[in-house]
């Protein structure tokens, strides 16, 4: 049984494979084994060819997110710069409006911000910038157009502005927030402004006025010490600026505000010494030139010192406050010393001969349209710096120097010799007639568009001119950036 198994067919160990190759020792057969070794290679190739997909197909997403992202960084930073832009452009027309800008003698921190509101009002209101709004004060700051509202700069990009004017002290603090097509982009700046003082120019003319000059008679305005401080301004729009007849004179130059207005001459007159006639006399004629600034009466510096209530009948007068529709008349020798603060309305008269050692100066902020002043004696003033250094008048008065008479909405006249006047006059309207005649250290100011009169017998001399700006009078300027104070804000 054992034998014929063993030689069976089925048990005979072959010695060839189907293929007809020889089988190596043992007879097993290798090819198979040949076979699995492909089959493993064919895959880890597919896996490398699938993981190249992958990565290929990653850096293309990769690719196209850093794309996107790029576009939108750019369009976010378009925005950016177009809302700072706005920012700027709306800074740019607010420094333009306070540089325009005149506040009223007596603005103080207490009433700056209404004061600006009232100004920015005049040019502001009414217009397409501010949407039909108005400008106002609103929780202690002033919104441009509004609190909620924009100025349109463009349409097409929708960009716009508003601004936010507060206060620190006596400066501004101007805030403006620029946006543009998206409302939550926005920029803010921020930049104080302060008060400037204006072009004191004026103070170079020995009679400068709002209205026509007329000098008739015998009357001469000529300059004590050099012919050219006799020189006379006119800023009045009315045909004739000047009006010279009789035996009249300006030792100094004209000049005027009217291109076309004309000079009317009669009788002997001179400008600088020349006669109409003259070549020489049309150059010291000037036509056309640029309005200078008038100045602005403050007289809340004087206000502190008057400290004595006006008693009709005295002799002296010291320190002294005259209320309204007191009416007071000061006759005989008269000694006037320190402030004389003049309240409104009211008349007041000089006459006899009157001696002032200070300075006469009328509320801010007058009332009453027919308030005179009138000057028929003798009077003699002298300086505020000239008073006794006491307690009496002490040292902070004693330095309100370069004013003598302030008068807004007052008619002065003179009709009477004033001797040498220590100050600088200002006021609404002057007549200097009869035997009116004097020196006056500084220069004499006309406020409104009325004739500036002379008509005297006596010289009218314009003697030290004016070197600083003298107390009591400002000359408004804009409102000026301060340096060094500009920042961006959220």
């Amino acid at each position: 049984m054992d034998a014929k198994l063993a030689n069976s067919p089925r048990t005979k160990t072959p010695t060839m494979c189907p293929h007809g190759d020889a089988l190596p020792a043992g007879g097993i057969h290798r090819r198979k084994a040949k076979s699995h070794r492909g089959s493993s290679r064919a895959g880890i190739a597919s896996l490398l060819a699938m993981l190249f997909l992958v990565l290929i197909a990653t850096l293309a997403v990769g690719l196209i997110a850093a794309t996107e992202m790029s576009a939108q960084i750019a369009a976010n930073q378009r925005r950016l710069d177009l809302a700072r832009s706005a920012a700027d452009s709306g800074m740019s027309f607010i420094r333009y409006q306070l540089g325009a800008m005149n506040l009223p003698a007596g603005t103080n921190s207490s009433n700056l911000l209404s004061n600006v509101a009232t100004q920015l009002g005049v040019t502001l209101n009414g217009t397409a910038n501010m949407g039909g709004s108005t400008v106002a004060v609103s929780n202690n700051a002033i919104y441009l157009p509004s609190q909620a509202g924009w100025v349109t700069l463009d349409s097409n990009f929708n960009t716009k502005f508003q601004i936010a004017i507060t206060q620190s002290g006596n400066n501004l603090v101007v805030t403006c927030h620029g946006a543009s097509q998206v409302a939550s982009v926005l920029k803010g700046v921020q930049l104080q402004y302060q008060p400037s003082t204006g072009n004191s120019s004026i103070l170079n003319y020995g009679i400068a006025a709002h209205g026509p000059i007329v000098v008739s008679g015998n009357a001469t305005i000529v300059g004590a010490s050099n012919p050219a401080q006799g020189s006379v301004f006119s800023a009045t729009a009315q045909a004739a600026p000047l009006t010279m007849s009789g035996n009249v004179s300006i030792s100094g130059d004209f000049s005027d505000t009217n291109a076309v207005g004309s000079l009317s001459m009669s009788g002997n007159v001179t400008i600088a010494g020349y006669t109409p006639s003259q070549a020489q006399f049309s150059q010291h004629v000037h036509k056309g030139i640029p309005m200078p600034v008038f100045p602005t009466v403050d007289t809340s510096v004087y206000l502190p010192y008057a400290t004595n209530t006006y008693v009709a009948g005295r002799s002296s007068y010291i320190n002294t406050i005259v209320p309204p529709n007191t009416n007071p008349s000061f006759s005989g020798n008269v000694t006037v010393q320190g402030v004389l603060y003049i309240q409104t309305p009211n008349t007041v008269t000089f006459s006899g001969n009157t001696t002032i050692q200070g300075a006469i100066v009328v509320e801010n902020n007058p009332t009453g349209n027919s308030n005179r002043m009138t000057f028929s004696g003798n009077v003699s003033a002298t300086a505020m710096n000239t008073l006794p250094a006491n307690s009496t008048f002490p040292a902070a008065e004693r330095a309100l120097i370069g004013s003598f008479l302030l008068a807004p909405s007052f008619a002065v006249s003179f009709s009477g010799n004033f001797g040498t006047i220590g100050g600088s006059l200002v006021a609404d309207s002057f007549t200097f007639s009869g035997n009116a005649g004097g020196t006056v250290n500084g220069s004499v100011i006309a406020l409104k568009d009325v004739p500036f009169t002379a008509s005297g017998n006596s010289p009218f001399e314009i003697g030290t001119p004016v070197t600083t700006t003298p107390a009591g009078i400002t000359f408004p300027g804009p409102y000026a950036p301060v340096p060094g104070t500009y920042l961006e804000v959220h």
